[in-house]
């Protein structure tokens, strides 16, 4: 009988095309000759916690999930999209700016996400110790921008892809602090230890979609030009940020 494996999927871009990710599994079973289940999760915590218990095979993870998987369950790895990179807008109200009054409320999805570590870098190069802040968790990334508008912080971390997704007038309420512009953070694709024999073999299959016609539709589906190597050396300055 042959082995089953388990692709799981950052429920962030589970949550935007749900039917591209199905497809992308469909396609890694045909091209790598793998029996492979994927299951959706709807929440990052319970997500990370599942691979973080074992059983999982193959990840698209979101950057702060990644290092964990790599660290604690010896993850390697393999493809990125080309050109897309998590980074943090700092954003306020309208016209009002950085205030100077302490401690300034700051609002973030959560401190497990790498937006918010990012974030942080902003505050730093803006000259605001963290012993001056007082952070409210709203849960996603939305939130933290509404949290602003609504006056329950000063400012708050906003993920680059939700910023640009936020309507108009949301957006025309806002003003942006400081962005990072890093391009050292973004989603990817990591192989476990019980297919560390097959590492090369999914790194070649993800990088070539875009030559292939068949990889190049779902490769449209989802939105990604092309998957491109990369490999632990990319986790060195996101592993110092979080430390």
């Amino acid at each position: 009988m042959s082995t089953r494996y388990q692709l799981s999927v950052c429920p962030h871009d589970t949550a935007k095309n749900l039917a591209g990710w199905f497809l992308i599994n469909t396609y890694l079973q045909r091209k790598l000759g793998l029996a492979m289940r994927f299951e959706p999760r709807d929440n990052f915590n319970v997500e990370r916690e599942q691979v973080l218990a074992g059983g999982i095979h193959l990840v698209y993870a979101n950057p702060y999930s990644a290092l964990k998987y790599v660290h604690e369950r010896g993850f390697v790895p393999v493809a990125r999209p080309a050109g897309v990179f998590d980074e943090t807008m700092l954003v306020a109200r309208r016209g009002v700016g950085l205030p100077a009054t302490r401690p300034l409320k700051v609002a973030s999805a959560t401190d497990k996400l790498i937006v918010h570590f990012l974030g942080l870098t902003l505050l730093n190069q803006l000259q605001v110790p963290l012993a001056d802040c007082s952070f409210h968790m709203a849960g996603n990334h939305l939130k933290a921008a509404q949290a602003v508008l609504a006056g329950q912080a000063d400012v708050g971390f906003v993920f680059n892809e939700t910023w640009h997704g936020l309507s108009a007038s949301t957006r025309e309420a806002l003003d942006i602090v400081a962005a990072t512009e890093s391009q050292s953070a973004s989603h990817c694709f990591c192989v476990g230890p019980e297919l560390a024999d097959r590492i090369e073999d999914v790194r070649a299959v993800l990088c070539g979609m875009d030559s292939d016609p068949s990889g190049k539709k779902v490769l449209e589906d989802l939105r990604f030009s092309r998957f491109e190597p990369m490999d632990l050396a990319a986790f060195d300055q996101l592993t110092t940020l979080v430390q």
